[in-house]
């Protein structure tokens, strides 16, 4: 018979491994999209390294100038954006008249990308949003900091949520291939940049619960929990508090982004139409359907998709974990009666903070919204969308041959 604790060193082993690949991932994508968001010339978003924090620091003016024409020379040499402003505004009168439809749906996705587009730029470019967003990020990082200090370094949550986020990346950068518009390629970056930033935050707050619910786990196993560890249970209660302040305010910041994510839908729809007319009535050979929609559409198709997958996968991923939490503080309520009895100053405090959890998982719970605060991302909406976009897919698929017109 192995000895008790035999497995524990295997398994600080893994949370070793765990926690250096959030780390790993965390860093890998901030500073990613830092490097671009630096590089692009936009806002005033610094990182501190001395004070370890993001801070507001005003751009050269002539660093500012420089980028300013160098966009601007990048749009005029670029000739198609010409045709893609005309697509825009005056669809009907740049091609026949038997393909006004498919002229309409592009016309309709460039319109929705130009907006979003700036809309993404004008944010990011806001001193406004700039302030807040700092703000929730240096947030972010002290509770980070607060956390690790009383349970040590989080571990990853999700391994498969990371490799799906990484395939998410490889459609990401397929899609800017797959569109010849400088525009859609300027639309897609800002809209990854922002999106990046919320993966990893979704990525710490799965840590921070599932770390919390480690020390609640093994809390609600003692018979008789010492003094230090009665205060560090009211610390954590304090620290979820803390998160779930900090998430409300993530949410102002993210709802107008997540609009963007099921706005495209226009685009989906006409790219999946173009993929069902290829596989199913082209007379092609596999290969040369592959590469037509390889390199024409397959990025556009499901990039935008698995960003909405992932973003409900992380929502059902939260509920699980805060589910769990509930009912560990449940547990600890009913069998610690002891406890009750001899620290009558902890068991006031415990009950005053587990009401207020209470009142908070009714009122406003850790979750992701999108569109608005009444809807939240999760599975039924997740499938709510495929469905929508492939019923709509057939649906132009069977307009167009039944008007007799091409399909690519």
């Amino acid at each position: 018979m192995p000895e008790k604790g035999h497995g524990i060193p295997l398994r600080n082993s893994r949370n070793k491994w765990l926690s250096r690949l959030l780390r790993w991932s965390v860093s890998s994508i901030c500073w990613t999209s830092y490097i671009i968001y630096r590089g692009w010339v936009v806002g005033q978003i610094k990182f501190d390294p001395r004070e370890g924090k993001m801070i507001i620091h005003p751009r050269n003016i002539w660093t500012k100038r420089v980028a300013l024409l160098v966009k601007i020379f990048a749009l005029v040499c670029d000739y198609s954006i010409i045709a893609y402003l005309i697509m825009a505004f005056i669809p009907m009168f740049i091609t026949p008249e038997e393909s006004l439809f498919d002229n309409l749906i592009d016309a309709i996705g460039v319109q929705i990308s130009l907006w979003n587009t700036g809309r993404l730029y004008y944010w990011l470019n806001s001193l406004s949003w700039n302030r807040s967003f700092v703000n929730r990020v240096n947030d972010v990082i002290r509770v980070d900091a607060h956390l690790k200090s009383i349970l040590g370094p989080p571990t990853l949550e999700g391994i498969s949520l990371l490799i799906l986020y990484v395939l998410h990346l490889q459609f990401a950068l397929l899609q800017t291939f797959n569109h010849p518009y400088i525009m859609v390629i300027l639309n897609t970056l800002l809209l990854e940049l922002v999106c990046n930033a919320y993966v990893a935050y979704q990525m710490l707050l799965l840590s921070w619960i599932a770390a919390i619910n480690r020390f609640l786990k093994d809390f609600q196993q003692e018979q008789q929990p010492n003094r230090k560890q009665r205060k560090k249970l009211l610390r954590l209660l304090r620290v979820y508090a803390k998160i779930s302040n900090v998430h409300q305010d993530i949410k102002l910041l993210w709802l107008p982004v997540a609009s963007m994510l099921f706005s495209n839908i226009v685009e989906l729809v006409d790219n999946w139409s173009s993929i069902i007319g290829c596989l199913f009535f082209h007379h092609l050979n596999v290969m040369e359907k592959w590469s037509i929609i390889f390199w024409k559409y397959l990025g556009g198709a499901l990039a935008p998709l698995l960003r909405i997958l992932l973003i409900g996968l992380f929502n059902d991923r939260l509920v699980q974990v805060q589910g769990f939490l509930n009912f560990q503080l449940l547990l600890i309520d009913l069998r610690h009666e002891k406890t009750k009895q001899q620290d009558m100053s902890f068991t006031s405090e415990l009950k005053n903070l587990q009401t207020c959890f209470d009142l908070q998982l009714r009122a406003q719970p850790i979750r992701n919204q999108i569109m608005s605060v009444n809807q939240v991302c999760g599975r039924p909406f997740v499938l709510n969308f495929f469905f929508c976009t492939v019923l709509n897919s057939i649906s132009c698929v069977q307009y167009i041959m039944a008007n007799g017109h091409k399909l690519l």
